[in-house]
């Protein structure tokens, strides 16, 4: 007799690929609201901060680096979580819901103090989400699949990202007071993505497999070959990111000659790099599963040093903008590599782990940069804090090739 019977216990195979579909569906649900809060959090905070409220470099640096500031404890909300057994998607959909209540206290006040503690911890409450999805992608997405099931998910991101830009940009150049409209549009698409999160079935976290926060740090120096690549990464990470909010100053403070319109820095610094982004993301997520990694990821290190390159030297809004898509190229890649690479060397069940730890050095010079960036510009120029960050990211790239042959990295 052939057939299903009733009852008959699902294959594993249909059960991995049941989850598999309804992860992606989900993602790709909660993928446009996601390119939303980016926008509004990587330049419209900013740009408020110096144009309606004149902010001081203290108040830029900590907006600039609230994302980086809120890695820094994403070691402890993954040991909480595993420790109350939670879901990870349901302990997702939680930090969006807490940063969708927070960017209502951002839409709501007047206050540069409040403006920026609102702005900075919605953030920081918001990439609490990230060695949680890493667990969820890990679990659902075979290793083969990874890197392609987040190219569709990321496009959506950007897409929204540069729709969000514009109607923002022009928003904010008719009436600056109208900030208060893009935080609420923040705010609705955080529940929306919370509940979309929520939908995403995922397996009970466990501390075995997580560890408690002091145990994850010692792999830095227990996983040598893990913390050789930390290291490189943090070179990297902090080269880009010292000239990133720089950009924003270069654009938006007359002193420095180009003093464009909020329309024309949300197109350069957002929908340039977005529409860039978009075109590369599913070469990327090819690459990231079928190349060295090495060659994947010093790939994305040339573009992000040719942006740098391209960008400090220039007022003309067109090089201006081939700067920002360059930046663009490299963040098709680096979002999907930044978010899966640790998957290339973790042991099994211990992704997440191993990600917090990336997160949280993430969160460190995330957090330094900004500062640096505005220290450094503080007594030189822009071109300056350019040239630091290519040497930089040119060091990085030399240590990334030195580890070329090691037998842990593997190209399929």
């Amino acid at each position: 007799m052939s057939g299903s019977m009733p009852g008959r216990p699902r294959s594993e195979f249909d059960v991995r690929m049941n989850k598999a579909t309804a992860t992606y569906r989900n993602d790709l649900l909660r993928a446009p609201f996601m390119g939303i809060l980016e926008a509004g959090w990587a330049t419209f905070a900013l740009v408020i901060a110096i144009r309606y409220f004149d902010a001081s470099e203290t108040h830029k640096a900590f907006i600039a680096g609230a994302g980086p500031i809120g890695f820094l404890i994403t070691p402890i909300t993954l040991y909480i979580a595993a420790s109350l057994r939670a879901r990870p998607s349901l302990s997702c959909a939680f930090v969006l819901g807490t940063a969708s209540c927070l960017l209502l206290g951002a839409s709501l006040v007047q206050s540069l103090l409040f403006f920026t503690l609102f702005a900075v911890s919605s953030q920081v409450a918001a990439v609490q989400q990230g060695p949680l999805m890493l667990q969820i992608y890990t679990d659902n997405y075979t290793r083969t699949e990874r890197g392609s099931r987040m190219t569709w998910p990321f496009i959506l991101t950007a897409l929204f990202s540069i729709g969000f830009a514009v109607i923002g940009g022009r928003l904010l150049d008719r009436q600056i007071e109208a900030y208060h409209w893009i935080f609420a549009i923040m705010l609705i698409a955080g529940i929306v993505s919370a509940l979309a999160c929520a939908r995403i079935p995922s397996e009970l976290l466990s501390r075995e497999h997580v560890g408690n926060p002091w145990q994850n740090f010692s792999l830095i120096w227990k996983d040598r070959f893990f913390g050789y690549l930390l290291g490189g990464w943090m070179l990297l990470g902090l080269g880009n990111l010292i000239a990133l909010p720089i950009r924003v100053d270069y654009l938006a403070n007359p002193i420095y000659g180009v003093n464009a319109s909020n329309t024309m820095i949300a197109v350069i610094m957002l929908v340039v790099p977005a529409t860039a982004r978009i075109l590369s993301t599913k070469m990327w997520g090819h690459f990231f599963d079928r190349l060295h990694f090495v060659t994947t990821r010093n790939l994305l290190s040339g573009f992000f040093l040719l942006s740098i390159a391209c960008f400090f030297f220039t007022t003309n809004v067109y090089l201006l903008a081939l700067a920002m898509a360059f930046q663009g190229l490299g963040i098709g890649g680096g979002k999907i590599f930044w978010s899966l690479w640790v998957t290339k060397i973790a042991p099994e069940k211990k992704e997440a782990s191993y990600m917090s730890i990336h997160m949280a050095l993430t969160g460190l010079r995330g957090t330094l940069a900004p500062f640096l960036g505005y220290f450094i510009l503080s007594r030189s120029t822009p071109s300056t804090v350019g040239i630091i960050g290519m040497v930089l990211i040119f060091v990085s790239i030399v240590l990334f090739e030195l580890v070329r042959g090691h037998h842990r990295l593997r190209a399929d």
